[in-house]
């Protein structure tokens, strides 16, 4: 009980000092008097499966997001991972993800792949990352509560051995912040949340840290919304 009251502390210390620093919310049901593009209008569901058993899980009673933006100044540089699990080797064309607040239709995204560290099962951004994708064009628009589906296609398909992997999302936007829809069913791993600046003054300047989102920000959301293709 302790422990989770120094957590919702903790989350809330972070979530004002980012209203009083910086007038960026880390999660999309804080966010005021947004007002960006329309969403698409046909949003198309990806057909088949998801790989390596990714799929959409349920939205939150109270649907949400966290913030996984590239300001491209330097200053904001925050990402979500989710991982999962390949059974065999695949390759991966396509992330989606549903979001919010994209100021843009279409938008950048960066995607990044990494390797899990077995030590401390999170993302192993320390070493070299298995495949790195930057400004790639999908689905913008919309602000929360209503989400976006982001087909992000790949310049080039991620070949992935057997194994376990977390793949990163970024909104890659200077009009940003764009938000990473969580699910209420987790899926591997928790869910893990990097801030390279420490802008919001978490201390998880890195993924790799035996931290996962729920130590970093105090928020018990499980997971993210992911499908590979």
């Amino acid at each position: 009980m302790y422990k989770m009251l120094l957590l919702a502390s903790a989350a809330a210390l972070v979530s004002s000092s980012a209203f009083a620093g910086h007038n960026v919310s880390l999660h999309a049901s804080g966010v005021k008097n947004f007002s960006g593009v329309k969403a698409p209008s046909h949003q198309v569901a990806p057909k088949g499966k998801g790989l390596c058993g990714t799929k959409f899980g349920p939205e939150l009673t109270t649907p949400d997001g966290l913030i996984g933006w590239n300001d491209t100044s330097g200053t904001y540089n925050t990402a979500g991972a989710s991982d999962f699990k390949c059974k065999k080797a695949t390759s991966v064309k396509e992330v989606d993800v549903y979001g919010y607040n994209a100021p843009a239709n279409p938008e950048q995204y960066n995607v990044t792949f990494y390797a899990n560290d077995k030590k401390s099962n999170e993302p192993n951004d320390k070493g070299k990352a298995v495949c790195s994708y930057t400004g790639l064009m999908a689905e913008g628009g919309g602000s929360y509560p209503t989400h976006v589906l982001s087909h992000i296609k790949l310049s080039k398909a991620c070949k992935l051995k057997t194994g376990t992997y977390w793949v990163a999302v970024q909104n890659n936007d200077a009009a940003g912040p764009w938000y990473w829809e969580m699910t209420s069913q987790l899926s591997g791993a928790p869910a893990d949340w990097v801030d390279r600046g420490n802008v919001f003054g978490s201390g998880c300047t890195t993924f790799d840290n035996g931290e996962y989102l729920q130590q970093c920000l105090g928020y018990t959301y499980p997971d993210y919304m992911l499908e590979l293709h």
